[in-house]
């Protein structure tokens, strides 16, 4: 039976200019080696952060399927008789002084889905809605198309709702400090922080102080857009997203910034929040259809990933379409160095299980030295060359990685020169098929998700699933499927 086998050694990456240098041949001869047979392109990153990388791999670019469905599911002719809605009305037409929304603008495309909302719930003239912004991009390269985004929104939101608080969405910390606790006071109950209309400038000035958008200090774009009792707050969450650091900062500083005994702030969101508070949501949850999960069940096919038991948790949520659920067609290993260095070990999983997609899920430790980092790679290697052995000739092979890094480190514990390893944007992708003769096809760049789905395409021939792989010629490579 064939199947497919993605190796990812996250943290690899393609150098950039003023790298330090790692000879990745001379550390890895068995990725060396196979790199001779196999096909090779680069994928385009966009974060350096794990969770959102994970989130590319498993689930692609969501964006467009989770405003389609709150369009279609949610905020639609029908939305009237969710009671969760008319709850939110019945708030909003007997107590609210103003209607509060926080939104993350990753698309400018949100903006009508707010509009809807806001005209479906047919507010009293002069009722007045904010829109928060919080900012979730991890890079400051990433404040061009930030600008685009927010000035967008600005430009076509309903004229009755104004762009109120603007902050990074890691801003506050875990375990919120005192002088993060006084400045939200300051920013949501009494809009006494910096105030920029002109967010555009404001942004400029961030990136040329290397803020990234996602650690921004908060700021006004409008007076008096701050929390008063009885205010109704929506989070206009497109996932399952967790709020609670801003939540914790509303309602342990409600009291006494309201001056009331028992303050009321009705508070809801559009999907079911990751929330340790009492949020009732206008859904329970999105559907995602080309989760690793969906395409499992379409296919008839099982999927083992071997991760790190630390992070089994994110990747089930995220392999299942962002729920919790324990699935048949989906199983887990941990993954232990020292007993994947056995050859036996690796051919076991591969060949001697039922499993027909395969996934190994390695992240390169860069918390010491760069010395310590290449006898990292040494020791992976070995393992990278039992997968190999493995699948020649048998199975399709994937070595890539989900996200780069940017890390300043000292040489060696015995020569503490820093330098930094910079493989910010762009990550490999090895690919080896017996199949596909290197004379006929070619492997096109793409994103992360697009290697799981090439992979589950592999084994799997369904035209609806995107592959890298093409037959050779432009007319193919523009339009043509896999063979």
């Amino acid at each position: 039976m064939k199947k497919s086998v993605i190796f990812l050694l996250n943290g690899l990456g393609i150098e950039k200019a003023g790298s330090y240098s790692i000879s990745l041949d001379q550390c890895m001869p068995n990725l060396a080696r196979t790199k001779e047979t196999s096909f090779f392109t680069t994928a385009i990153i966009n974060s350096l952060e794990y969770r959102s990388a994970y989130r590319q791999f498993f689930l692609g670019d969501t964006y467009k399927l989770e405003l389609n469905f709150i369009k279609e599911n949610i905020i639609n002719e029908n939305v009237g008789n969710n009671p969760i809605f008319q709850s939110i009305a019945t708030d909003l037409r007997n107590n609210s002084s103003k209607f509060h929304i926080f939104v993350e603008p990753t698309n400018d495309k949100i903006v009508e889905q707010i509009n809807n909302l806001v005209n479906t719930l047919n507010l009293n003239t002069g009722r007045e809605v904010y829109l928060h912004l919080i900012l979730p991009q991890q890079t400051v390269n990433e404040y061009k198309k930030l600008i685009t985004i927010v000035n967008y929104i600005k430009y076509h939101i309903n004229e009755n709702i104004t762009v109120g608080f603007i902050i990074g969405k890691e801003y506050l910390s875990p375990e919120l400090t005192k002088i993060e606790m006084d400045f939200m006071k300051k920013m949501f109950f009494m809009c006494s922080v910096e105030r920029w209309s002109e967010t555009e400038k404001k942004f400029l000035s961030l990136q040329e102080d290397n803020v990234r958008p996602c650690e921004v200090p908060g700021f006004c774009a409008t007076n008096s857009c701050n929390i008063v009792n009885n205010d109704v707050i929506m989070f206009f969450n497109t996932n399952r997203n967790n709020y609670d650091n801003f939540l914790r900062v509303i309602y342990e500083n409600a009291n006494d910034m309201l001056k009331v005994d028992q303050f009321n702030l009705p508070t809801y969101s559009l999907i079911n929040l990751d929330t340790k508070y009492n949020i009732r949501s206008l859904a329970e949850n999105i559907v995602y259809d080309n989760s690793l999960a969906k395409m499992m069940q379409r296919a008839g096919k099982k999927a083992l990933i071997v991760t790190e038991e630390k992070n089994m948790s994110l990747v089930n949520f995220l392999a299942n379409g962002q729920t919790y659920v324990n699935n048949p067609d989906i199983a887990f290993m941990k993954l232990d160095i020292p007993t994947f260095t056995n050859p036996s070990t690796i051919d076991s999983i591969i060949n001697g299980s039922m499993y027909d997609l395969i996934i190994f899920d390695y992240h390169m430790d860069v918390s010491r030295t760069v010395n310590d980092l290449k006898e990292g790679l040494e020791e992976i290697d070995k393992i990278i060359g039992a997968v190999s052995d493995s699948c020649v000739n048998k199975h399709s092979l994937f070595i890539t990685s989900l996200y780069g890094l940017k890390k300043e480190l000292p040489i060696a514990d015995y020569n503490t020169e820093m330098v930094t390893i910079d493989y910010e944007m762009q990550i490999p992708i090895f690919f080896f098929d017996y199949t596909y003769l290197r004379s006929k096809y070619v492997l096109l760049p793409g994103d992360t998700n697009n290697i799981l789905t090439t992979a589950i395409r592999c084994i799997y021939d369904d035209d609806s699933i995107e592959s890298l792989i093409r037959p050779k010629g432009l007319f193919n490579n523009l339009f043509g499927k896999k063979k």
